[in-house]
């Protein structure tokens, strides 16, 4: 093959100004951000107007690694093309296949002959292809991206000419492919970082400090937490600051201050208001962006609503503050009672040694009236604190309304028109009576004061079933059947202050004197002693409903009687040995000698200690044990059960004004256990005294 042949069309060029030329075309397509596909076909097509009977192609490889796709082949049999788009790189797959393998070019001068195109020549001499020199497009990594081939029609072999061509060409194939892979990947982080944005339950922003800063940016998020959409909220400068709480503002401006100052981290909690006028907490942290010095300060943050979890924060805040006032009430009850119970047990020793018709009885009987009005107010404190002696039973909670609507009646007044709704086949709870009894009867004249002008009454019974998504959860409740008893009014209603403080013990908004503020404080002790939770639905002037949520008993038994109150008409008496254990000195002598009176005969014991230290030494049988359940050292719970262990015959009978429920609950002493809760009357001690000893 001559030389004249080999540099045929080429001749009357100079290379270096047609590759300045091809330099020209491509990079300023390539500034212009021009599509790969428009790059690599003008690259093509310049070469093979400057090089005629040339022809080129590129070909691109795939995510995978391994496979060639089509890039560019302007002057290509278009079957051809078609025909090679798809094939898998290997040691002997033509020209391109093998060049992308190996890494290096490759030169077929002959592709009838070369062996390297043993299984695809019959692809390319139909279409008259007979040399195909390529060469692998390598990326700065060192990978390989394609390859850029010539063709003839003719077997050929390049000269130093075409060399430079190539290897100028595969160079700006190169930085095209680059730039647009660089693009692609751009591109591909933009989205995920604009998918992570937008998905993120949070708001992203950009934003100029101050007040009124200009906001850049704002994620779409805005319209689902605050209602604005995003060009609504870019559109006023003043939209931040204006929705931020009014109580907040001075507070996160001075953040905003500090940030400006030490450009460390910015960081807030504050509330905002919604479009639809709701109340949301935001958490608020940000950076500061780089930016020249005559361009403003921006920060760049993101928004989250812990709006739920300040909800649970106040819930549990709110938990412990009961529980501690809870704490406080049941000690004060505790003493209280115990200074009750001498106060009445000295009056009635006074009164039985009156003269009937005597000037003091009426003292006497002013002073026991007085100790029940105070015992009262401890029952009520201990309800609050949870320290009631309590007689859980499975009942009926129709039966119980149903019973106290009767009393209901009287006590609203006739202004207000009373209703009740029992649900059929209501679901049986496990509770005590006095307890539920109270509750409604506080809930109730809660709702009566809230009417001082009439109004409605309205008290409900439902069961209801609880799945895990349903909305009351955020109460504080837990997926599972309950029973509910709704009470709801026509009332003046509670703003959100109110409601949030309408559970503490002592708060009220009557006028002194009109209200102790333990009702509320009282239902709320009694509602999670049982376990349930309680809902408040209320806006002012639109009234209020109070839905209680009391779990349905699992006991498969039927509801039972309250027993009847005993007949103290006659005070019975005995000769057991009775070993009497208390810590209060006071109420450990009056009740002492009050029932050696009847006949008993009477240890007693300060505490548990003595009281084991006297059983051990007393040889006589002793019938029964009364014990305060509190005491120093060894409580009345645990003395029950050691002496149980040596006298198993010894009959119990507990007495407290502040029982250790747990402690009692979890005695394991075999046998119905009894209380007398102070402030009790000696009439009463002799009687239970006589029932427990008469128990079989």
């Amino acid at each position: 093959m001559s030389t004249g042949a080999q540099k045929a069309g080429s001749t009357a060029h100079k290379l270096p100004e047609a590759l300045a030329q091809l330099d020209g075309k491509v990079l300023a397509m390539v500034m212009a951000h021009a599509p790969l596909p428009e790059i690599l076909e003008t690259l093509c097509k310049s070469i093979e107007n400057d090089y005629s009977g040339l022809l080129c192609s590129v070909l691109l490889i795939d995510a995978d690694g391994t496979t060639l796709r089509h890039g560019a082949s302007p002057s290509l049999p278009k079957e051809y093309t078609r025909a090679i788009d798809g094939v898998q790189i290997g040691p002997c797959v033509g020209s391109c296949g093998t060049a992308a393998y190996r890494r290096q070019q490759v030169i077929v001068s002959d592709i009838a002959t070369d062996p390297l195109w043993a299984d695809f020549r019959h692809l390319a001499l139909p279409h008259n292809l007979r040399a195909c020199w390529s060469t692998p497009i390598a990326s700065q990594d060192g990978g390989v991206m394609g390859t850029f081939a010539i063709y003839y029609r003719e077997p050929r072999t390049p000269d130093e000419e075409h060399l430079q061509l190539i290897a100028h060409a595969t160079h700006l194939a190169a930085i095209a492919m680059e730039r647009d892979r660089a693009k692609a990947e751009l591109s591909a982080a933009e989205d995920r970082y604009r998918t992570l944005v937008e998905r993120l339950p949070a708001i992203t922003y950009v934003a100029e400090l101050g007040a009124c800063g200009p906001w850049h940016y704002v994620s779409p998020q805005i319209e689902s937490m605050l209602g604005f959409s995003p060009t609504e909220w870019l559109s006023d400068s003043a939209n931040w600051i204006d929705r931020v709480h009014a109580e907040d503002r001075a507070s996160v401006l001075a953040v905003e201050e500090r940030f400006l100052k030490d450009r460390d981290l910015f960081q807030a909690e504050y509330r905002m208001l919604a479009r639809d006028g709701r109340v949301l907490w935001f958490r608020d942290e940000a950076v500061m962006l780089p930016t020249t010095d005559d361009e403003p300060f921006l920060m760049q943050g993101v928004m989250y609503d812990i709006t739920e979890r300040k909800r649970l924060e106040d819930q549990l805040r709110h938990s412990q503050k009961m529980e501690a006032v809870g704490l406080l009430a049941g000690g004060v009850a505790h003493d209280f009672n115990n200074l009750l119970m001498l106060i009445q047990a000295h009056n009635e020793r006074l009164r039985a040694a009156l003269a009937p018709g005597a000037p003091a009885q009426k003292e006497s009987l002013g002073i026991e009236h007085a100790v029940t009005r105070a015992a009262g107010l401890t029952s009520r404190l201990l309800a609050f604190s949870r320290k009631q002696v309590l007689q859980p039973k499975v009942m009926d909670l129709n039966e119980v309304l149903s019973e106290v609507a009767k009393m209901l009646d009287r006590l609203i007044g006739k202004s207000i028109a009373f209703q009740v709704v029992p649900a059929a086949q209501l679901w049986p709870i496990k509770a005590d009576l006095g307890q539920m009894e109270q509750l409604i009867l506080n809930l109730a004249v809660n709702a009566r004061d809230a009417m001082p002008q009439g109004g409605n009454l309205l008290i409900e019974t439902r069961n209801a079933e609880i799945g895990a998504s349903h909305p009351r959860l955020r109460d504080g409740g837990r997926p599972g059947r309950y029973v509910t008893l709704v009470v709801s009014d026509t009332g003046v209603g509670m703003d959100r202050e109110t409601q949030a403080r309408m559970f503490e013990p002592f708060f009220t908004t009557k006028e002194p004197g009109k209200g102790t503020g333990l009702g509320l404080a009282i239902v709320y002790g009694v509602v999670k002693q049982i376990g349930g939770w309680i809902h408040v639905d209320s806006k002012p002037g639109q009234g209020t409903a109070f839905e209680i949520y009391l779990p349905r008993a699992e006991e498969n038994k039927a509801p039972v009687a309250v027993a009847k109150i005993l007949d103290l008409a006659a005070v019975p008496k005995g000769t057991e040995t009775i070993l009497l254990v208390e810590d209060e000195a006071g109420i450990r002598e009056l009740a002492g000698d009050f029932l050696q009176g009847l006949g008993y005969m009477v240890l007693t014991a300060m505490d548990g200690d003595e009281a084991l230290r006297i059983a051990e030494g007393h040889e006589v049988l002793i019938h029964l044990l009364v014990t305060d359940i509190v005491m120093p050292n060894v409580g009345g719970n645990e003395l029950a059960k050691r002496l149980r262990q040596v006298r198993p015959q010894i009959k119990v009978l507990f007495m407290s004004g502040y029982p250790d429920h747990p402690a009692l609950a979890g005695g394991g002493l075999g046998l119905h256990t009894t209380v007398l809760q102070k402030p009790f009357s000696l009439d009463a001690l002799a009687h239970k005294v006589r029932s427990v000893l008469d128990q079989q």
